[in-house]
């Protein structure tokens, strides 16, 4: 009889990264809408973020996905077209990327757009006017 009794410890995996809410939700409107309302609520998301994050995701977007050299923080459209062209592409490919401040910062802004409520949460109730303001808006930001 030995003094010591060993036991191999089994390995577990490390626990997953806890992600906030509405980095969830930003994902799972990236992978349910359409690309239409997606441009609309990302130029409206992206006239909200601060420059420094637009330029972020900017070059984060250029890096990826070898496209839009000649774009800067100030061409949100084209930018909100990169970024949505490239997710519906390859899913994951600009959202794996971003560090996660930027993330969390166009999740949040992305989600809150009164066209994101209509496909996150079917059931909300999206006033009429809101709505319609929101198409507008995006509307005159689109080429």
């Amino acid at each position: 009889m030995s003094l010591f009794s060993f036991r191999r410890r089994t390995e577990e995996p490390p626990p997953e990264p806890v992600e906030r809410p509405e980095v969830t939700s930003y994902r799972q409107l990236l992978e349910t809408a359409g690309p239409e309302l997606l441009e609309r609520v990302h130029v409206a998301a992206l006239r909200a973020l601060d420059p420094l994050v637009r330029a972020q995701v900017l070059l984060t977007a250029q890096h990826r996905l070898l496209s839009g050299k000649d774009l800067t923080v100030d061409d949100i459209p084209q930018l909100a077209h990169l970024v949505v062209a490239g997710e519906t592409r390859t899913p994951g490919i600009l959202v794996s990327g971003l560090s996660e401040m930027a993330l969390e910062r166009l999740a949040t802004a992305v989600t809150r757009q009164p066209l994101a409520a209509v496909v996150l949460e079917p059931d909300a109730r999206v006033e009429p006017f809101d709505l319609a303001d929101e198409v507008q808006t995006a509307d005159a930001a689109l080429p």
